[in-house]
């Protein structure tokens, strides 16, 4: 039976993430506008916002409910949130995440952010650094707290990663480790690709090192995320995102 009310707390869950994107948003549509011809019109401001947040929600859903509707057939589980709409005990179900979750997280921030700041940054020429960083600044901690750490893993682990597991399910039988890691990885790729379009829109430059950074670290931070959601449940990858950008937030300061 479909489980509606699971359905409902991760759109609810959703919702603050994608409002607190809203500034960003603004801030795309103006610099599309700027790079707009003259003999083009953008919409107005208010009615790309108002597309973007439907849009968003829209996916939001459809990631909700195909997670619900397969989350049984994939072994892939929100132990804490599930108990939460069967009303059983969810400080139970949600324990034993939370050390791992903050163990995994931190220990692959860091990993992160070496990698960031001495591999890949020293890379990247000026502009697009602070292109880059400038789009960080625009989302704002509550932005990559709550759409990172919650609408992105109901988009990417909840909706897109289920989605390969259950493919591979189906050809396979069951959900292998060969399935899930395939799914990890597959799921991470498309996750640093769907990364790219907000910063070429911000005014970052289509570059290999660009396009390299991007992906590579997108995938990094989905193996981590996407391992947490298969041994432990949606709500650890939620917590080890947000720990990601807690993390990295300070270091937006300090590499000025």
């Amino acid at each position: 039976m479909f489980n509606w009310t699971l359905f409902f707390i991760l759109i609810g869950l959703c919702i603050p993430g994608v409002l607190f994107l809203i500034p960003i948003t603004k801030n795309i549509y103006q610099s599309l506008k700027q790079k707009l011809p003259a003999t083009k019109k953008m919409p107005s401001e208010t009615g790309f916002i108002i597309v973007s947040v439907i849009q968003t929600l829209i996916l939001v859903s459809i990631a909700a409910a195909f997670g619900v509707a397969v989350s049984n057939k994939t072994n892939l589980h929100a132990p804490f949130l599930e108990a939460l709409s069967n009303g059983q005990d969810a400080w139970s179900a949600l324990q034993p995440q939370i050390l791992p979750s903050f163990l995994v997280g931190v220990g692959g921030a860091v990993v992160f952010l070496i990698a960031y700041y001495f591999v890949f940054r020293p890379w990247l020429d000026k502009e697009t650094i602070q292109c880059m960083e400038n789009l960080r600044a625009s989302t704002g901690i509550l932005g990559r707290v709550f759409y990172g750490g919650i609408v992105e893993e109901v988009l990417c682990r909840w909706g897109l990663m289920m989605f390969f597991v259950w493919i591979g399910t189906l050809l396979l039988g069951e959900p292998t480790p060969f399935i899930l890691w395939t799914a990890i990885l597959v799921s991470g790729l498309l996750f640093g690709l769907g990364h790219l379009p907000a910063y070429l829109s911000f005014g970052c430059k289509k570059t290999s090192s660009t396009m390299t950074t991007i992906i590579t670290l997108n995938l990094w931070a989905s193996i981590i995320f996407g391992w947490l959601f298969w041994r432990y449940g949606l709500c650890s990858a939620i917590i080890a995102h947000a720990l990601f950008h807690i993390i990295w937030y300070p270091f937006d300061f300090i590499y000025d």
